[in-house]
């Protein structure tokens, strides 16, 4: 068997890599329109060819053709919750993985999966297969569901696992859009934005007032996924998963276009300018653990890099503080510094020690 394994020098391997982009977002955020224009341009890029095909799997009762004008290159699938005679098939992970299949043997260069989370939370998704695999294993009894609730989660999530190795094997980029639901918060002057009987998730990160209705296991498949916010439709506002080589390309404070495909997929087909980003983005940083007057030091030296970093800026300058505060409390003549939130002695416990001491000296002197 092991004569079959053969390591490869990466210099022989020329193949263009595939994309996996992952957009969420509530209604309003753009979701829809900027997936079509980043995928024109991975199309573009990855055929050669302006108006190479889009391919759209449409979950959303045909929204997508709303832009059919503005995108004729979209090759439409109205993937529907029942057949075409009225009969129930919903959105289990085998009709996806026939769908990326049919992708795939039509040559279809990109591929827009909208609203994907429809596999997660849809009539036949992972959640419903979950609740009807638990009925069955109680019996519909409710006071069993919990003791055998992992048990129908182990039967249904190798199903769903099969579904994303069959995206992070795809032969074309995808792009997957799914829902976010906003998370309750309330507004203090002295906290800012804090969450409200925010259920923890998975897919959820503390600082971002969005959860995704996907997995986990999805979004951290995606070579890179953002969140969108209607206070600024089409930019990735949360960036949930971005390598530093994407760090330029998705600028939070800029929608994403066709220009933000094309550089993806120059990226992909030829690694692009990325891996020289990232190393200015890593000299940055090493800047920063030097405090701020380092950092200040290189951010002049490097005018021409200051809009890739930034991307990091807060990072660095968190960098930078930290930096300083420790190079301040290791520098201190003071032992005691920085120790006014340790615990203190009451003044009854620093009299039982007096005690203890001076009842120990005079045995001593004894």
């Amino acid at each position: 068997m092991s004569a079959m394994i053969r390591f490869i020098p990466v210099a022989e391997l020329n193949d263009p890599l595939t994309l996996a982009i992952g957009l969420s977002g509530g209604s309003g955020t753009g979701k829809t329109y900027s997936a079509l224009l980043m995928a024109r341009g991975i199309a573009e890029v990855t055929t050669g060819k302006t108006g190479a095909p889009i391919g759209y799997v449409d979950t959303e009762n045909r929204r997508a053709l709303h832009y059919k004008q503005a995108f004729p290159e979209m090759c439409h699938f109205d993937m529907k919750a029942v057949d075409d005679a009225g009969k129930m098939i919903g959105f289990g992970p085998e009709r996806w993985i026939e769908v990326i299949d049919a992708a795939e043997a039509a040559n279809l260069p990109v591929v827009i999966l909208d609203s994907f989370s429809h596999a997660w939370e849809g009539v036949g998704g992972v959640l419903d297969l979950q609740a009807q695999v638990l009925d069955r294993l109680t019996g519909g009894d409710d006071s069993k569901k919990n003791q055998r609730s992992q048990l129908a989660w182990a039967e249904v999530k190798p199903r769903y696992r099969r579904l994303i190795d069959r995206i992070v094997r795809a032969k074309c980029s995808m792009i997957i859009c799914t829902r976010a639901k906003p998370v309750m918060q309330e507004k203090s002057a002295k906290t800012g934005w804090k969450e409200v009987n925010a259920r923890a998730t998975k897919t959820r990160r503390q600082d971002v007032p969005w959860d995704p209705a996907s997995d986990g296991d999805l979004m951290f498949e995606m070579t890179a996924m953002v969140i969108l916010d209607p206070s600024a439709p089409g930019c990735p506002v949360h960036q949930i998963k971005v390598a530093d080589q994407f760090k330029g390309l998705l600028d939070a404070r800029r929608p994403m276009g066709v220009e933000t495909g094309r550089a993806m997929a120059e990226w992909a087909k030829s690694q692009g300018s990325g891996q020289q980003d990232k190393a200015v983005l890593d000299s940055a940083r090493e800047a920063a653990r030097g405090g701020k007057e380092a950092f200040t030091t290189w951010w002049n030296e490097h005018k021409e890099d200051r809009a890739l970093v930034k991307t990091i800026l807060a990072e660095c300058q968190d960098l930078a503080a930290n930096a300083d505060a420790a190079k301040d409390e290791s520098e201190s003549d003071d032992p005691f510094a920085n120790t006014d939130d340790a615990p203190r002695l009451t003044p009854e416990q620093e009299a039982e020690i007096q005690r203890e001491i001076d009842e120990r000296n005079a045995r001593e002197s004894a």
